[in-house]
C-alpha cells in the first residue's frame, strides 16, 4: 500500500516515538509464560498484580507478581487494627514523584496540585500502611501509600480490594508501582508505591473509599489479612474540569467498523473509547498506531502511543497523556490498520495421531518435531510472521480446553516443557516467532480425532490506514 506524504510522516513520527519509548535496537523479547486469567475474582482465589520496577533503558519496565491466597487458621485471634493519623515522614508527596517518570497521569496530578492530602494509616504485627494521598478523573484512581516492615522477615504488600460504598474498582491492570527498583520491604524498611486502577464510566462511584491490604512473608509463606484504610476519594472532583465529547463518525478499517464512543480530556488523561461493531465479521484485538491528531491552521499536534484498558472482545478504551487538542480547530483520531482475525476462523483444528494441522487462523502455523521431555500428547505450535509490526504485536493465545470430534470439552495440562515457548521479535527485520506448547494430557491420543482449540488471540496485522474527526470548532 502507497501511503500519501502526510501519512508516510505520521507513520515516521510514530515509529519515531516508539524508537525513543522503547530505545530500540535489535529487541529480541521472549515471554516465557503465556496464559489466560479467570474474569471472576475472589479473595481466596489466586491474584495477579503488576509492580512497577522502574525504567529498563529508556522503557519503564514492570514485574507482574503472582501470589496463591493462603487462607489464616480459623483457631488464630484476630488482632484489633484501629485506623491513625500518619506522621508526616512517611506522607510527603515528594517522596512519590518518581513514578510520575512512569505514570503520566501520576505526573500530570502532581505537576498540577490536584493530589486530595489523606495521611491515615493502620498497624498490624509489625506491619504498618499509610494512605498518603489520591486523586482520580472518574476515568482512574491513584492513590499514593507507604508500607513500614518492622518485622524480621522480608515481605511484599498486595492491594487486596478497592471498594468505592459497596461497589468494587476494576482489578484488571491494576497497578502498584513502587518508587524503588524492587517490590520487596526489607526489615526496618519503608517502601513508597503508587496504586492506579481504572474506573467504569458508567458507574456512580460512592466517595467513600477503603483500601485493603494484604502483606505476604516470604518465610512464612503466609498473607497478613485487614489491614483496611478508609477515606474520602471523590472521582468526581476534577468533573468541571473536564471536556466530553462523542463523534457521529465511524471509522471503517479492512471493512470492519469501529465506532468511537466517547472522548474525554481531563487534567490527568486524554481518554478515547472505542467500541468494535457486533456485525462485524472479524474479531479485532488491537488498532494499530493509533495517533491523536490536533490542527488549527499551519499548526499541528499529536499524541501518541497509548496505554489500553478495559480492554475486551467488543470494545478498548485508549488512554493518552492529558492535552488541550481539542482546543484546536479539529481533534480526530487516524489509524494504520487493525490486528484482526475472521471470526469463523479463531480455531486450530489438529490430528494429533498425525500431528497435522487441519485448519487454523492462517497458513503460517505448524508443529515442530518433539524433544526428549515431551509426551506424545504434546505439540509445539510454532510460527514465524515477517512485515510483522512487532512494535505493536501481541502473542497467540490458546484456549486452556479442546473439543474432540464427539463435541466433548477436556482440560489441557500444563506443558512438560518450556523450551518451546514465548516469542521472539525482531524489531530491525519487523519479524515475529511465536513458540506455543500444548499438552492435550494423557490418553489424548484415543479421543476421537481432531481435536479443536479455540484461539483467544492471534496477531494478524492488517494495513488500512483511516481517519475519524473527534471534535471540531468549525
Amino acid at each position: 500500500m502507497v501511503l500519501d506524504k502526510e501519512e508516510r510522516v505520521l507513520m515516521q513520527d510514530v515509529n519515531d516515538v516508539k524508537r525513543n519509548v522503547e530505545a530500540i535496537r535489535e529487541i529480541k523479547i521472549t515471554t516465557a509464560v503465556r496464559g489466560g486469567v479467570s474474569k471472576g475474582r475472589k479473595r481466596e482465589m489466586r491474584r495477579i498484580y503488576k509492580y512497577g520496577i522502574g525504567a529498563v533503558a529508556a522503557a519503564a519496565a514492570a514485574v507482574i507478581i503472582i501470589f496463591a491466597s493462603i487462607g489464616s487458621s480459623a483457631n488464630e485471634v484476630e488482632e484489633k487494627v484501629i485506623q491513625t493519623a500518619s506522621a508526616n515522614s512517611v506522607t510527603d508527596f515528594e517522596l512519590f514523584r518518581p513514578i510520575g517518570q512512569r505514570d503520566q497521569g501520576f505526573a500530570a496530578a502532581m505537576e498540577q496540585g490536584l493530589l486530595k492530602p489523606i495521611k491515615q494509616g493502620v498497624e498490624k504485627k509489625g506491619y504498618r500502611v499509610d494512605v498518603a494521598g489520591a486523586v482520580s478523573d472518574g476515568r482512574k484512581a491513584f492513590i499514593m501509600f507507604s508500607v513500614q516492615n518492622h518485622t524480621q522477615h522480608q515481605v511484599s504488600p498486595v492491594i487486596d480490594s478497592l471498594y468505592f460504598g459497596d461497589v468494587e474498582a476494576p482489578s484488571a491492570k491494576a497497578e502498584a508501582k513502587s518508587v524503588r527498583n524492587s517490590y520487596r520491604i526489607m526489615p526496618g524498611e519503608t517502601a513508597y508505591y503508587v496504586y492506579t486502577t481504572n474506573l467504569l464510566p458508567s458507574v456512580d462511584y460512592s466517595k467513600d473509599t477503603k483500601m485493603s491490604v494484604n502483606i505476604w512473608d516470604t518465610v512464612s509463606q503466609k498473607y497478613e489479612k485487614g489491614l483496611d484504610i478508609k477515606f474520602d476519594l471523590d472521582t468526581k472532583a476534577l468533573k468541571d474540569e473536564e471536556r466530553i465529547y462523542h463523534p457521529s463518525e465511524t471509522l471503517t478499517v479492512d471493512g470492519q467498523k469501529i465506532n468511537v464512543s466517547q472522548v474525554r480530556f481531563t487534567p490527568l488523561n486524554t481518554y478515547v473509547d472505542l467500541e468494535y461493531d457486533k456485525a462485524n465479521d472479524q474479531q479485532i484485538f488491537k488498532v494499530i498506531n493509533p495517533v491523536v491528531i490536533g490542527k488549527s491552521g499551519d499548526h499541528t499536534e499529536k499524541l501518541y502511543y497509548p496505554e489500553e484498558v478495559l480492554k475486551d472482545n467488543t470494545k478498548v478504551t485508549l488512554v493518552y497523556k492529558s492535552s488541550q487538542l481539542d482546543q484546536l480547530d479539529t481533534t480526530s483520531l487516524k489509524v494504520f490498520g487493525i490486528a484482526a482475525v475472521k471470526k469463523d476462523q479463531l480455531k486450530v483444528v489438529v490430528d494429533l495421531k498425525k500431528r497435522e494441522i487441519l485448519a487454523a487462523p492462517d497458513d503460517l502455523l505448524q508443529i515442530l518435531p518433539s524433544d526428549q521431555q515431551a509426551d506424545d500428547e504434546e505439540v509445539y505450535f510454532y510460527r514465524k510472521l515477517e512485515q510483522a509490526q512487532v512494535a505493536e504485536s501481541l502473542g497467540m493465545w490458546l484456549a486452556p480446553t479442546f473439543t474432540d470430534a464427539n463435541g466433548k470439552q477436556h482440560k489441557m495440562l500444563s506443558p512438560k516443557s518450556t523450551s518451546h515457548s514465548g516469542t521472539i521479535s525482531s524489531t530491525k527485520e519487523d519479524t515475529m516467532e511465536d513458540e506455543t506448547p500444548y499438552n492435550f494430557g494423557k490418553g489424548a491420543l484415543n479421543y476421537p480425532q481432531p481435536l479443536t482449540i479455540e484461539v483467544k488471540q492471534y496477531w494478524v496485522p492488517i494495513m488500512d490506514s483511516q481517519t475519524v474527526e473527534l471534535a471540531s470548532k468549525k
